[in-house]
This record gives structure tokens, C-alpha cells and sequence, in this order.
């Protein structure tokens, strides 16, 4: 009897031992915290003011293309907002935001990306070292009518943590900014715009959709980078209505870019010409022959890079001599996915014939200037492009499934041990 009384005493201590090593197996995973943080009140890691902001567009997948990077003058450049915002925290506590900073439509506005394209946004912050911090959809964002609330302060219930009629009296409505100065307080009665803080630029700014909704965990702070996602499809190709033509000098013709397929989102394209002494082009595809000579008319999308070319005045051209741009770039309606077009021969004989004629000499790159009137060319994509990591919280299941296994293993092999030495001492 003494030795089955002795055979249930160490069963807490196994229980106990037992819960120490899970809870030393997932410590790391606790202190490590998330890797991804959607909708969280933070990571637990401190954040940096950011210095620069860059937009970035692409479809889901990726890649993702840079479409401008803002510095602070260049935010200042653009219309200024200065407005106070209304958050219900995780307390919950009602929270008063005086803001100064630009539109989040301004921005899209200036970085050329049509607001009615877009799907999602992904906010990168400087306290996630890895992957984005939040996702919002555009419906989400600019879709629901949001507001400030002035009497929410005073119409906050602590003890049932909810507002009270009076809460919706004298609502304004508000859009969507990325600030880069403002000043949060808890419990305030109303905004104080005689001082700002900028250690929390940039931040997502938006208001409530009504006074009891609890946003202030998807107000992004240390805000980054922005990109943006596109709904429908990317451009698989672009030809020209034409791939030669014969001009005076003095004369002008307008080129005509398609861009397929059909349903792509974003056909905006970006033209240039080889050499400007000889011809220039505008925004619009209009080519204007100014000097004797050949020249080479390109044209590409600004998401993806396809190209398309037309030679003008090329060595080999007959008087009037006018073609058509093959069709066959990029994907096609029986599925088959085609590399698109390169110039056609007209226009890589110029080519190849250009190069030898300048052999050992220094070639002369042409400046946004010189192409004609583009105003528009600071938007151009850059060529760092990377695709965006999908979009996933980082799954601890399977850690946390091997750690409780591997617990459960070592306490049975404990038990063991205990019933083998009752059996040797028996």
C-alpha cells in the first residue's frame, strides 16, 4: 500500500515539469512575437520616423513596380490637410488626433495610379522587419463614409465601453491621410493642433464609420512604403499602328499604342525617341521630324515594360513607306504565353547600322528634356522591381504541434523510468 501510495506523489511534479518544459519551448515564440502583424496594436518593436515614402503598384503575385518615392519636400509640395481624427483603442479609451498631411487619393493622384483600379493597400512599417504590417482593402479605406467625432470624448460610457447617443452630434466627415506630424491623446476632450510630434511619421490617418467603431490598432505609424494592389489584369503586350514611316523634316504624325488585352488595368505608356535631333515625341504619340537623319520611336507600358518601336526616316525606306506593328506580343486567346515583340527588322538594321557608326566614340544619352514634353516621366517605373511576398501570417502551428509532442514524450519517458526503478526496487 506504501508503495502505491508512492506511485501517485510524483504524478503533480510530472505535471509540473511537464508545463515548465512546454512553456520554455514556446518562450521563443512568445518573445519573438509575430512576424507579420495585421491588424495588432504593435509588434512590440520599436519604429523609426521614416525620411521617405515610397509607392509602389502591381497585381496580386507581383512584381511590384516603383512608382515614386516622396521625400518631405515633396509631400509639401502637394495639397495639405490639417484635420482631427476620432479612435476608440483596445482599452477601450477614446483617443483625439490632430493631423497635418496629404491625401491618401492625392497620392495615388500624383504617383499616376487610377484610385478605381485599385484592390488593396499594404502598409509597411519600420517596426516589422519583414513583410507588411497591414492590409486594407480600398473598399474599406475610401469606400465607407468615414467621420470625426468632437463629442465622442464626452459621450463615452467607460463602464459599458460604448458611446452614447450624443456621441454622433456634430460629426464631420474626413478622408483617408498619411500624416507626417500630429499629436494622439488619450482621454482628451479635443484636438490640440499647438504641437505635433514627428516620431511617428508616416501614419495612416482615417476616421470612423460610426462612434463605437474601435480603429486605432489599423492606424499605421512608422509608415514606409505603400503598395498598392491592382484589381483585373496586367498589360501582356503593346504594338504601334505603325512600325516605319517617311517624313519631311517640319512634318508630324501621331502614333497609335494598343495595349492588350483588353481587360488590362493600367495601358498608361511612356514614349521616347533615340535620338531628338532628329525626332521628338510627345506624351500623346505625336512625333515631330526637326532634323535629317533616323530615328527610332519607342514606346512602352509603364507596368511591365513591354515595347513596341517605329523607325523614322530609316536607311532603307522607300519614300512613304508605312507599316504595320506585328500583333503577337503576349498572351493570346488560345493561352499560349508569347515573349513580346522586339523591334521589327527595319528597325534593328538601323540599329545595327547605328552602333557600327559609332563605334569608339561616347554615347550621348538622351534626357527626359530632350524627349519632348513629358512632365509625366518622373513616374517612371524603376527597374529595383521585386515581386511582393504573398501575403500570409507566418503559420506556428506545425512548432507548436512538434513542442507539445515533444513533451508529451519526454513525461511518458519519465513515467517509464519511474515504473522501472519501483520494479528494480521491488
Amino acid at each position: 500500500m506504501k508503495l502505491r501510495g508512492l506511485e501517485f506523489r510524483p504524478r503533480p511534479w510530472k505535471t509540473v515539469a511537464g508545463v515548465m518544459l512546454l512553456a520554455a519551448l514556446l518562450s521563443p515564440l512568445w518573445i519573438a512575437g509575430p512576424a507579420v502583424a495585421s491588424t495588432g496594436c504593435g509588434t512590440g518593436v520599436t519604429g523609426v520616423a521614416a525620411d521617405t515614402l515610397t509607392i509602389k503598384v502591381g497585381y496580386f503575385g507581383g512584381p511590384y513596380y516603383t512608382k515614386k518615392v516622396y521625400t518631405l519636400s515633396d509631400l509639401d509640395a502637394l495639397p495639405q490637410v490639417r484635420q482631427a481624427y476620432t479612435f476608440i483603442d483596445s482599452l477601450p479609451a477614446v483617443c483625439v488626433d490632430a493631423a497635418t498631411g496629404v491625401k491618401l487619393t492625392d497620392l495615388l493622384e500624383d504617383a499616376r495610379i487610377d484610385v478605381n483600379s485599385v484592390q488593396k493597400f499594404y502598409f509597411f512599417s519600420t517596426d516589422v522587419k519583414k513583410g507588411w504590417y497591414q492590409c486594407l482593402d480600398k473598399s474599406f479605406l475610401l469606400d465607407i463614409p468615414r467621420f470625426y467625432y468632437p463629442n465622442l470624448p464626452s459621450g463615452w460610457d467607460y463602464e459599458t465601453a460604448s458611446s452614447t447617443p450624443e456621441a454622433v452630434y456634430g460629426a464631420v466627415r474626413v478622408e483617408p491621410i498619411i500624416a507626417y506630424k500630429d499629436n494622439w491623446q488619450r482621454f482628451d476632450a479635443a484636438p490640440d493642433f499647438s504641437a505635433y510630434d514627428t516620431s511617428t511619421r508616416f501614419r495612416l490617418l482615417f476616421g470612423q464609420s460610426d462612434p463605437g467603431e474601435h480603429t486605432a490598432p489599423q492606424s499605421v505609424k512608422w509608415v514606409h512604403a505603400i503598395e498598392v494592389m491592382l484589381g483585373g489584369m496586367p498589360p501582356a503586350g503593346v504594338t504601334l499602328d505603325r512600325n516605319m514611316v517617311e517624313l519631311k523634316v517640319g512634318s508630324t504624325v501621331r502614333l497609335t499604342a494598343n495595349v492588350a488585352p483588353d481587360e488590362a488595368t493600367d495601358k498608361s505608356v511612356h514614349w521616347s525617341s533615340s535620338d531628338t535631333r532628329v525626332a521628338t515625341v510627345d506624351n500623346k504619340g505625336l512625333v515631330t521630324v526637326v532634323g535629317p537623319g533616323t530615328a527610332v520611336i519607342t514606346v512602352s507600358t509603364v507596368v511591365g515594360n513591354m515595347t513596341a518601336t517605329c523607325v523614322v526616316n530609316g536607311p532603307d525606306q522607300d519614300a512613304g513607306a508605312q507599316g504595320v506593328a506585328p500583333t503577337d506580343a503576349g498572351s493570346h486567346r488560345d493561352g499560349a504565353q508569347r515573349t513580346p515583340a522586339g523591334p521589327p527588322a527595319p528597325a534593328q538594321r538601323y540599329l545595327a547600322e547605328k552602333d557600327k557608326s559609332v563605334a569608339g566614340s561616347t554615347t550621348t544619352s538622351v534626357s527626359s528634356g530632350q524627349a519632348g514634353y513629358q512632365p509625366w516621366r518622373v513616374f517612371e517605373m524603376s527597374a529595383d522591381a521585386v515581386p511582393l511576398q504573398q501575403q500570409k501570417e507566418q503559420n506556428r502551428m506545425d512548432i507548436f504541434a512538434a513542442a507539445l509532442f515533444g513533451s508529451l514524450f519526454l513525461f511518458g519517458l519519465g513515467r517509464r523510468y519511474m515504473e522501472y526503478t519501483r520494479e528494480v526496487a521491488m
